[in-house]
Protein backbone atom coordinates (compact mmCIF):
# COMPACT_ATOMS: atom_id res chain seq x y z
CA UNK A 1 0.00 0.00 0.00
CA UNK A 2 1.12 3.22 -0.92
CA UNK A 3 1.89 4.53 3.02
CA UNK A 4 3.92 1.45 4.08
CA UNK A 5 5.76 1.74 0.40
CA UNK A 6 6.55 5.86 1.65
CA UNK A 7 7.83 5.05 4.84
CA UNK A 8 9.67 2.00 3.68
CA UNK A 9 11.44 3.69 0.63
CA UNK A 10 12.80 6.57 2.96
CA UNK A 11 14.26 4.74 5.92
CA UNK A 12 16.08 2.05 3.93
CA UNK A 13 17.02 4.87 1.80
CA UNK A 14 17.77 6.68 4.79
CA UNK A 15 20.04 3.27 5.98
CA UNK A 16 21.66 2.79 2.30
CA UNK A 17 22.89 6.40 2.41
CA UNK A 18 24.89 6.03 5.79
CA UNK A 19 25.89 2.24 4.98
CA UNK A 20 27.40 3.03 2.10
CA UNK A 21 30.93 2.00 1.55
CA UNK A 22 33.45 4.34 -0.73
CA UNK A 23 33.50 3.34 -4.06
CA UNK A 24 36.51 1.75 -4.89
CA UNK A 25 39.08 3.15 -7.00
CA UNK A 26 39.03 1.66 -10.81
CA UNK A 27 41.81 -0.24 -12.16
CA UNK A 28 43.77 2.93 -14.17
CA UNK A 29 43.54 2.27 -18.21
CA UNK A 30 45.03 4.34 -20.49
CA UNK A 31 41.87 6.32 -22.22
CA UNK A 32 41.59 5.99 -26.02
CA UNK A 33 42.91 9.47 -27.92
CA UNK A 34 39.38 9.57 -29.26
CA UNK A 35 36.85 8.13 -27.24
CA UNK A 36 33.31 7.47 -28.70
CA UNK A 37 30.76 9.67 -27.85
CA UNK A 38 28.15 8.27 -25.65
CA UNK A 39 24.83 7.79 -26.64
CA UNK A 40 21.76 9.87 -25.07
CA UNK A 41 19.86 8.26 -22.44
CA UNK A 42 16.13 8.40 -22.94
CA UNK A 43 13.76 8.70 -20.48
CA UNK A 44 12.00 5.22 -21.33
CA UNK A 45 15.60 3.68 -22.19
CA UNK A 46 16.31 0.38 -19.82
CA UNK A 47 19.17 1.06 -17.49
CA UNK A 48 19.01 -1.54 -14.90
CA UNK A 49 16.75 -4.79 -14.25
CA UNK A 50 15.59 -5.52 -10.71
CA UNK A 51 14.31 -9.70 -10.38
CA UNK A 52 13.11 -9.22 -13.83
CA UNK A 53 11.73 -5.46 -13.69
CA UNK A 54 12.70 -3.01 -16.41
CA UNK A 55 13.56 0.23 -14.91
CA UNK A 56 13.89 3.62 -16.79
CA UNK A 57 15.06 6.79 -15.90
CA UNK A 58 11.89 8.05 -16.06
CA UNK A 59 10.20 5.14 -13.29
CA UNK A 60 13.66 6.47 -11.31
CA UNK A 61 12.16 9.92 -11.39
CA UNK A 62 8.46 8.87 -10.72
CA UNK A 63 9.76 6.90 -7.71
CA UNK A 64 12.01 10.06 -6.37
CA UNK A 65 8.84 12.47 -6.88
CA UNK A 66 6.61 9.94 -4.90
CA UNK A 67 8.13 10.56 -1.24
CA UNK A 68 6.56 12.72 0.87
CA UNK A 69 8.70 16.30 1.20
CA UNK A 70 10.20 15.62 4.41
CA UNK A 71 11.56 12.92 2.39
CA UNK A 72 13.15 14.37 -0.55
CA UNK A 73 15.73 16.41 0.57
CA UNK A 74 17.72 13.07 2.52
CA UNK A 75 17.04 11.20 -1.19
CA UNK A 76 18.56 14.52 -3.29
CA UNK A 77 21.84 13.61 -1.39
CA UNK A 78 22.00 9.86 -2.97
CA UNK A 79 22.85 8.86 -6.84
CA UNK A 80 21.21 7.21 -8.90
CA UNK A 81 22.74 3.88 -8.32
CA UNK A 82 22.48 4.24 -4.58
CA UNK A 83 18.67 5.39 -4.54
CA UNK A 84 17.97 2.02 -6.82
CA UNK A 85 20.05 -0.31 -4.61
CA UNK A 86 17.50 0.84 -1.90
CA UNK A 87 14.70 0.64 -3.65
CA UNK A 88 15.80 -2.72 -4.87
CA UNK A 89 15.97 -3.75 -1.11
CA UNK A 90 12.34 -2.29 -0.44
CA UNK A 91 10.75 -3.86 -3.31
CA UNK A 92 12.15 -7.31 -2.64
CA UNK A 93 11.15 -7.11 1.18
CA UNK A 94 7.78 -5.69 0.53
CA UNK A 95 7.25 -8.92 -2.25
CA UNK A 96 8.48 -11.33 0.79
CA UNK A 97 5.84 -9.85 2.62
CA UNK A 98 2.85 -10.01 0.12
CA UNK A 99 3.93 -13.68 -0.28
CA UNK A 100 3.91 -14.72 3.35
CA UNK A 101 0.63 -12.51 3.91
CA UNK A 102 2.22 -10.47 6.47
CA UNK A 103 -0.56 -7.79 6.67
CA UNK A 104 -3.03 -9.88 6.91
CA UNK A 105 -1.74 -10.87 10.99
CA UNK A 106 -1.64 -8.85 13.96
CA UNK A 107 0.05 -6.79 15.03
CA UNK A 108 0.90 -5.52 11.15
CA UNK A 109 -2.98 -5.90 10.55
CA UNK A 110 -3.70 -2.70 13.15
CA UNK A 111 -0.72 -0.87 11.99
CA UNK A 112 -1.01 -1.19 8.68
CA UNK A 113 -4.74 -0.27 8.91
CA UNK A 114 -3.47 2.81 10.90
CA UNK A 115 -1.25 3.88 8.59
CA UNK A 116 -3.43 3.70 5.72
CA UNK A 117 -5.80 5.76 7.37
CA UNK A 118 -3.10 7.99 8.27
CA UNK A 119 -1.99 8.14 4.95
CA UNK A 120 -5.68 8.92 3.73
CA UNK A 121 -6.48 11.94 5.73
CA UNK A 122 -2.64 13.55 5.23
CA UNK A 123 -3.47 12.86 1.27
CA UNK A 124 -7.14 14.51 2.21
CA UNK A 125 -5.55 17.23 3.57
CA UNK A 126 -3.28 17.77 0.39
CA UNK A 127 -6.22 17.85 -1.86
CA UNK A 128 -8.14 20.62 0.56
CA UNK A 129 -5.42 22.67 0.13
CA UNK A 130 -4.71 22.30 -3.75
CA UNK A 131 -8.41 22.03 -4.51
CA UNK A 132 -10.33 24.42 -2.19
CA UNK A 133 -11.10 27.35 -4.16
CA UNK A 134 -10.36 31.25 -3.22
CA UNK A 135 -12.91 33.87 -4.82
CA UNK A 136 -11.37 37.32 -6.18
CA UNK A 137 -13.68 39.22 -3.61
CA UNK A 138 -12.49 36.81 -0.71
CA UNK A 139 -8.52 38.17 -1.53
CA UNK A 140 -9.81 41.60 -1.90
CA UNK A 141 -11.72 41.62 1.00
CA UNK A 142 -8.68 40.19 3.22
CA UNK A 143 -6.44 42.88 1.81
CA UNK A 144 -8.95 45.72 2.63
CA UNK A 145 -8.66 44.59 6.36
CA UNK A 146 -5.51 43.64 6.74
CA UNK A 147 -3.95 46.98 4.85
CA UNK A 148 -1.11 47.55 7.63
CA UNK A 149 0.24 43.95 6.60
CA UNK A 150 1.02 45.70 3.22
CA UNK A 151 2.26 48.70 4.11
CA UNK A 152 6.02 49.36 3.89
CA UNK A 153 8.48 51.61 5.33
CA UNK A 154 12.06 52.98 4.96
CA UNK A 155 13.00 53.43 8.30
CA UNK A 156 16.21 54.88 10.24
CA UNK A 157 16.45 54.29 14.35
CA UNK A 158 18.14 55.75 17.06
CA UNK A 159 18.44 53.00 20.10
CA UNK A 160 19.60 54.21 23.57
CA UNK A 161 20.51 51.19 25.63
CA UNK A 162 19.62 50.53 29.55
CA UNK A 163 21.12 48.12 31.86
CA UNK A 164 19.06 47.21 35.34
CA UNK A 165 22.70 46.64 36.70
CA UNK A 166 23.87 49.86 35.30
CA UNK A 167 24.59 51.19 38.94
CA UNK A 168 26.65 47.73 40.08
CA UNK A 169 30.10 48.08 40.64
CA UNK A 170 32.57 49.81 37.60
CA UNK A 171 33.89 47.40 35.11
CA UNK A 172 37.37 47.03 35.89
CA UNK A 173 38.38 47.79 32.14
CA UNK A 174 39.14 51.60 31.76
CA UNK A 175 37.85 52.09 28.36
CA UNK A 176 34.24 50.00 28.91
CA UNK A 177 31.20 51.99 27.84
CA UNK A 178 29.67 52.43 31.36
CA UNK A 179 25.84 50.83 31.17
CA UNK A 180 22.96 53.83 31.39
CA UNK A 181 19.74 52.95 34.04
CA UNK A 182 16.73 53.39 32.44
CA UNK A 183 16.14 56.93 34.04
CA UNK A 184 19.96 58.07 32.31
CA UNK A 185 18.62 56.20 29.32
CA UNK A 186 15.32 57.94 29.22
CA UNK A 187 16.77 61.57 29.75
CA UNK A 188 19.66 61.18 26.75
CA UNK A 189 17.24 59.54 24.03
CA UNK A 190 14.80 62.62 25.35
CA UNK A 191 17.86 65.16 25.02
CA UNK A 192 18.55 63.70 21.31
CA UNK A 193 14.71 63.85 20.65
CA UNK A 194 14.49 67.59 21.22
CA UNK A 195 17.65 68.06 18.99
CA UNK A 196 16.24 66.57 16.17
CA UNK A 197 12.76 68.55 16.37
CA UNK A 198 15.01 71.48 15.71
CA UNK A 199 15.96 70.08 12.92
CA UNK A 200 19.27 68.28 13.78
CA UNK A 201 20.64 65.55 10.96
CA UNK A 202 19.24 61.98 12.16
CA UNK A 203 21.50 60.09 10.29
CA UNK A 204 24.47 61.98 12.39
CA UNK A 205 23.04 61.45 15.79
CA UNK A 206 22.23 57.64 15.48
CA UNK A 207 26.07 57.68 13.54
CA UNK A 208 27.01 59.11 17.15
CA UNK A 209 24.70 58.31 19.79
CA UNK A 210 22.85 54.72 19.26
CA UNK A 211 23.79 51.52 20.86
CA UNK A 212 22.66 49.65 17.95
CA UNK A 213 25.95 49.39 16.16
CA UNK A 214 24.86 47.79 13.31
CA UNK A 215 22.62 50.01 11.80
CA UNK A 216 24.80 53.27 13.59
CA UNK A 217 27.26 52.66 11.05
CA UNK A 218 24.92 53.98 8.35
CA UNK A 219 23.45 56.69 9.98
CA UNK A 220 20.57 54.88 11.72
CA UNK A 221 19.08 52.99 8.69
CA UNK A 222 17.64 50.06 9.50
CA UNK A 223 16.24 49.16 5.71
CA UNK A 224 12.67 48.39 4.99
CA UNK A 225 10.32 47.73 7.55
CA UNK A 226 7.58 45.64 5.96
CA UNK A 227 3.88 44.77 7.79
CA UNK A 228 3.83 41.32 7.16
CA UNK A 229 7.44 40.42 8.08
CA UNK A 230 8.28 39.29 11.84
CA UNK A 231 11.04 40.42 13.71
CA UNK A 232 9.52 43.56 14.58
CA UNK A 233 7.57 43.84 17.64
CA UNK A 234 4.07 44.60 16.75
CA UNK A 235 4.16 47.76 19.04
CA UNK A 236 7.10 49.06 16.80
CA UNK A 237 5.48 48.42 13.91
CA UNK A 238 2.36 50.24 14.76
CA UNK A 239 4.35 53.07 16.00
CA UNK A 240 6.35 53.51 12.67
CA UNK A 241 3.17 52.66 10.24
CA UNK A 242 1.56 55.68 11.99
CA UNK A 243 3.94 58.19 11.21
CA UNK A 244 4.10 60.03 7.86
CA UNK A 245 7.33 60.28 5.39
CA UNK A 246 10.42 62.74 7.59
CA UNK A 247 8.10 62.60 10.76
CA UNK A 248 10.18 61.32 13.78
CA UNK A 249 8.71 59.38 16.39
CA UNK A 250 8.96 60.24 20.65
CA UNK A 251 11.00 57.92 22.09
CA UNK A 252 9.54 54.49 22.88
CA UNK A 253 10.45 52.24 25.74
CA UNK A 254 11.27 48.74 24.85
CA UNK A 255 12.66 46.27 27.60
CA UNK A 256 16.08 46.98 27.00
CA UNK A 257 15.99 50.40 25.77
CA UNK A 258 14.41 53.25 24.16
CA UNK A 259 13.98 53.69 20.38
CA UNK A 260 13.28 57.13 18.15
CA UNK A 261 12.19 56.71 14.52
CA UNK A 262 12.50 58.23 11.70
CA UNK A 263 10.16 57.29 8.52
CA UNK A 264 11.88 58.03 5.16
CA UNK A 265 9.46 56.77 3.04
CA UNK A 266 6.12 54.82 2.95
CA UNK A 267 4.33 53.13 0.56
CA UNK A 268 0.87 50.34 0.34
CA UNK A 269 1.88 47.58 -1.67
CA UNK A 270 -1.13 47.65 -4.41
CA UNK A 271 -3.58 44.78 -4.74
CA UNK A 272 -2.07 43.32 -7.58
CA UNK A 273 1.23 42.57 -6.07
CA UNK A 274 -0.04 41.95 -2.90
CA UNK A 275 -2.37 38.87 -3.91
CA UNK A 276 0.63 36.74 -4.63
CA UNK A 277 1.91 37.82 -0.74
CA UNK A 278 -1.18 36.75 0.54
CA UNK A 279 -2.30 33.73 -1.16
CA UNK A 280 -1.17 30.91 0.96
CA UNK A 281 -2.68 33.25 4.05
CA UNK A 282 -5.90 33.18 2.46
CA UNK A 283 -5.62 29.69 1.49
CA UNK A 284 -4.86 28.61 4.36
CA UNK A 285 -8.23 30.68 5.78
CA UNK A 286 -10.31 28.86 3.46
CA UNK A 287 -8.76 25.53 3.99
CA UNK A 288 -9.07 26.17 7.98
CA UNK A 289 -12.83 26.84 6.86
CA UNK A 290 -13.31 23.73 5.60
CA UNK A 291 -11.41 21.72 7.89
CA UNK A 292 -14.11 23.42 10.86
CA UNK A 293 -17.07 22.11 8.85
CA UNK A 294 -15.67 18.60 8.56
CA UNK A 295 -14.97 18.77 12.44
CA UNK A 296 -18.25 20.51 13.36
CA UNK A 297 -20.26 17.18 11.07
CA UNK A 298 -19.03 14.93 12.91
CA UNK A 299 -21.35 13.42 15.87
CA UNK A 300 -19.71 11.90 18.87
CA UNK A 301 -21.95 10.50 21.85
CA UNK A 302 -20.15 9.67 24.88
CA UNK A 303 -22.18 6.70 26.15
CA UNK A 304 -20.66 6.40 29.41
CA UNK A 305 -19.02 9.46 30.65
CA UNK A 306 -17.07 7.51 34.02
CA UNK A 307 -14.82 5.79 31.10
CA UNK A 308 -13.55 8.78 29.71
CA UNK A 309 -13.51 10.83 33.17
CA UNK A 310 -13.16 8.26 36.10
CA UNK A 311 -12.17 10.64 38.63
CA UNK A 312 -14.84 12.30 38.97
CA UNK A 313 -17.26 12.67 41.95
CA UNK A 314 -20.23 9.72 41.35
CA UNK A 315 -23.17 11.47 40.47
CA UNK A 316 -25.71 11.37 43.52
CA UNK A 317 -28.42 8.37 43.44
CA UNK A 318 -31.76 9.47 41.78
CA UNK A 319 -33.86 10.60 45.18
CA UNK A 320 -36.64 7.61 46.40
CA UNK A 321 -40.15 8.15 45.42
CA UNK A 322 -42.62 9.70 48.15
CA UNK A 323 -44.55 6.82 49.85
CA UNK A 324 -47.64 6.28 49.35
CA UNK A 325 -50.51 6.39 52.04
CA UNK A 326 -50.89 3.38 54.82
CA UNK A 327 -53.02 0.72 53.49
CA UNK A 328 -56.49 0.25 54.97
CA UNK A 329 -56.72 -1.84 57.90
Amino acid sequence: MPTIEIRGIAGVALLAGVLLLPAQTPNQTTAPAHPPAAKPIGPDDVVATINGEKITPHKIQAMRQSLPPQFQQAVSRMDEKAFLKSYAELLVMSQLAEKNKVAEHDPYRSQFAFLRMNFLAQAYLDYLNKNTPVSQDEYKRYYDEHKTEFQEASVRTIYVAFSPNASAAPSSDPKAKKPLTEEQAKAKAESLWGKLKKGADFAKLAEENSDDKASAEKGGDIGLIKGNSGGVPGELKTLIFNLKASEISVPLRQPAGFYIFKVESTRTIPYEEAVVLMAPTVQGIRVKEELDKIIRSIQITYDNEAFFNPDAPAAPAPPKPPAGPEPLK
